[in-house]
């Protein structure tokens, strides 16, 4: 029993190229950084207020970060 396989051309993989532009990322990349750095002052500020023999509490709120500091 003879057997062919046949095919019209030879098979080339898919090229794999992404030709457009990455959408908004560039934007989340930067709302990431400013959140980050807002946290970092927070953190900054309560440091600083447990220093000085107080207690710190920090919330996260619709306007930003709220620290509240009790002496």
């Amino acid at each position: 029993m003879d057997t062919a396989l046949a095919l019209g051309a030879p098979y080339a993989a898919p090229a794999l190229a992404f030709t457009g532009e990455p959408a908004q990322t560039e934007d989340i990349v930067w709302w990431i950084v400013f959140v980050g750095f807002a946290y970092a002052v927070a953190l900054a500020w309560a440091t600083w207020c447990r220093k000085n023999g107080g207690s710190a509490e920090i919330s996260l709120t619709w306007t930003g970060f709220k620290v509240v500091c009790r002496s």
